[in-house]
């Protein structure tokens, strides 16, 4: 894994690694509180969030961090490609990006719980919609037998965060089988 070039503000607790060419964001890390878990929530892909500014997704995230005491959350996505509209990967040379399994890895290591919510998969270009299957390998690899959600899309795909109530309950996720 390379030096991606890494934006950290200690006092906020906030920090964000993008690659040198500004395309893709490897990883978003918040401050939660002073303890409690380290919690990897990958997403789909990164929208406008950096190291000092929150997206709808990631204020959603802390919320979820708050309400459960978690310490620190960090965003890692399938795909690291920056864009506001999922639609646009199905165009991109490479919307999985530079290093992705490598960081994907690094930050399940550093987690004490992976609580995937990129939401049902029907959203996706066709030939991205099986990506969650290396995301999933990569997490049982670091260690995660058991990955978490806030429930299932139809698909058996967790949930995406946003459009959730605070108060629905984080349960055991288990993939679908093909």
């Amino acid at each position: 894994m390379s030096d991606q070039g890494a934006f950290a503000f200690a006092e906020t607790g906030s920090s964000a690694v993008f690659s040198p060419c500004g395309l893709y964001r490897h990883r978003l890390d918040r401050k939660v509180a002073d303890t409690g878990p380290v919690v990897a929530v990958p997403g789909v892909n990164p929208s406008t969030a950096d190291a000092e500014k929150n997206d709808a997704t990631i204020r959603k995230d802390i919320g979820f961090g708050q309400r459960l005491g978690w310490g620190r959350i960090i965003k890692p996505n399938k795909f690291q490609l920056c864009a506001t509209d999922v639609r646009e990967l199905r165009d991109a040379a490479d919307p999985i990006g530079p290093y992705a399994d490598e960081y994907l890895y690094s930050i399940f290591k550093e987690a004490d719980l992976v609580v995937p919510a990129w939401g049902p998969l029907a959203k996706l270009p066709r030939p991205l919609r099986q990506r969650w299957r290396r995301v999933v390998h990569i997490a049982q690899d670091a260690g995660h037998d058991t990955l978490w959600c806030f429930g299932t899309a139809q698909d058996g795909q967790p949930r995406h965060t946003l459009m959730l109530a605070y108060s629905t309950p984080l349960t055991p996720w288990r993939p679908p089988t093909p």
